[in-house]
């Protein structure tokens, strides 16, 4: 199978993650953050070892836009020997809405309050820390330019991130309904170990609605056959 070149995208990613709040120590001013305890869990939980580099989700402190958290990371990524990279988003939490930015590629938690001193430098805020939280379960939704190969047939591999591919679904399914049809097609036990998210990209002016798999060491064919198996079970 042969990919063409590469493109980038306006991508949103809507997931569900366990969210546990960071000790004030682990933050600067004592603000709102947390980590994701289990990344990729419809993978890990499955897959025999492993685990991914940590997730940390940083509360804003009001609303702010899109070119606004990018312009600043930007910014602050200017002076690191090591950029970090930091996407805009939101968090559903039991009864609770709030703007976030994740951070990603981190080495260890003690940078976690220099990369949120450096995006306060350029203009964002951060909330302080309310209340406690441990394993609490929430939808999350990014923001995030991706960069794919176009593998053709409605299906592209992450050109930037070996570990994730895309394939088009014919329809829009609510999360609900997205979480039952991933359950279903978990059934077949010959394509197992992957973790299952939403996408949705604009692609030649058409709104593509995406399956992300997540899965270690993902080829065309194993984005093949979770694809026809997810079809499949639409059918």
């Amino acid at each position: 199978m042969q990919t063409q070149r590469v493109q980038g995208f306006y991508c949103e990613i809507l997931k569900e993650e366990p969210l546990s709040t960071l000790e004030p120590e682990m933050t600067s001013g004592n603000s709102c953050v947390l980590e994701s305890t289990s990344p990729f869990f419809g993978y890990y939980l499955d897959a025999p070892m492993g685990k991914p580099d940590p997730h940390i989700y940083c509360v804003l402190d009001k609303e702010y836009s899109l070119m606004e958290v990018w312009r600043a990371a930007s910014m602050m990524n200017e002076n690191r020997r090591n950029p970090v990279t930091v996407d805009p988003g939101r968090l559903f939490l039991q009864d609770r809405t709030c703007q976030v930015c994740r951070i990603k590629n981190i080495l260890h938690f003690n940078q976690v309050p220099i990369v949120q001193q450096g995006m306060k430098q350029h203009g964002i805020g951060f909330k302080k820390k309310q209340r406690t939280i441990t394993d609490q379960m929430a939808i999350i939704r990014l923001s995030k330019i991706l960069y794919v190969d176009d593998l053709g047939e409605g299906m592209f591999m992450d050109a930037e991130d070996d570990t994730k591919a895309y394939f088009k679904l014919p329809a829009y399914l609510s999360w609900d309904e997205f979480k039952a049809l991933t359950t279903e097609a978990r059934y077949d036990t010959s394509i197992l170990y992957f973790d299952a998210a939403q996408a949705t990209i604009i692609k030649d002016g058409e709104l593509l609605n995406l399956v992300r798999i997540y899965k270690k060491h993902i080829t065309p064919e194993h984005v093949r056959a979770i694809r026809d198996r997810y079809l499949q079970v639409l059918k």
